[in-house]
């Protein structure tokens, strides 16, 4: 009886382990198309749809247009947040075998492209949640860290001055390719701003004092792939 008792106890704790080191997810589709109010038209409206397929697997969900630094003219980000890699893995199965999600689907298929599928770990999230109806402004660098745990650490660290320095609404969060083909094990630095006013303050205290103290650190830690300016607004969300 002791051993069952302790058998039971050693998978309770690994069960317990795996649930509290799970790190959220973040589904993206890239795609394009040459006719962009009438996408998010069309998602906005079909988002209830997704909603009720996913169930519990996704928290929020939206979309992000490029202001600079798409691959293509017409690319959009479709994305949606889930509170594990298992509930990131579940939604996208959910929304593919929904009858409801399939019809909807149906009716937008000819009128856009599906360039690329990614899925990444949160590894530094946000601190708010992300509510229905509400734009940021953001600026995303994809990057190849040297090491994830120290650039994360360098980058809250960079919050936290700019936090100190009048930025106090400026958010930064980190993604981490895994499942994201040829930006696997990449970092995608995400800054987040309320407002484009906001965003563009903060990159024109680049050359102050304490922004050029922070960002010292980086050159040597990370090589730049990729980056964009972006309008990102969430159409659903789990308060």
């Amino acid at each position: 009886m002791n051993k069952i008792k302790s058998n039971l106890l050693i998978i309770f704790t690994c069960l317990f382990a795996t649930t509290a080191i799970a790190q959220p997810g973040l589904s993206v589709f890239t795609i394009n198309t040459d006719d962009a109010a009438g996408y998010l038209k069309w998602l906005t409206e079909s988002t209830p749809t997704f909603v009720d397929a996913w169930g519990d697997s996704v928290v929020s969900s939206g979309i992000c247009s490029p202001i600079s630094g798409g691959e293509d003219d017409g690319d959009h980000y479709v994305w949606n947040i889930s509170p594990s890699m298992t509930a990131t893995l579940e939604a996208n199965d959910r929304a593919f075998n929904d009858k409801a999600s399939l019809k909807a689907i149906s009716k937008i298929s000819n009128k856009r492209d599906i360039k690329r599928r990614d899925i990444y770990n949160v590894v530094k999230p946000s601190n708010n949640s992300y509510s229905a109806g509400v734009t940021l402004a953001q600026y995303n660098l994809l990057s190849r860290p040297n090491d994830m745990s120290k650039y994360i650490k360098t980058i809250e660290a960079m919050e936290n001055a700019a936090s100190e320095n009048g930025f106090d609404d400026i958010e930064f969060v980190v993604f981490e390719g895994f499942g994201a083909g040829d930006w696997t094990r990449m970092a995608m630095a995400s800054i987040q701003a309320p407002s484009i006013e906001r965003l563009g303050a903060f990159m024109d205290a680049r050359q102050s004092d304490w922004m050029a103290e922070s960002m010292s650190a980086f050159p040597s830690m990370r090589t730049p792939v990729r980056d964009w300016f972006l309008l990102c607004t969430t159409l659903s969300s789990v308060e």
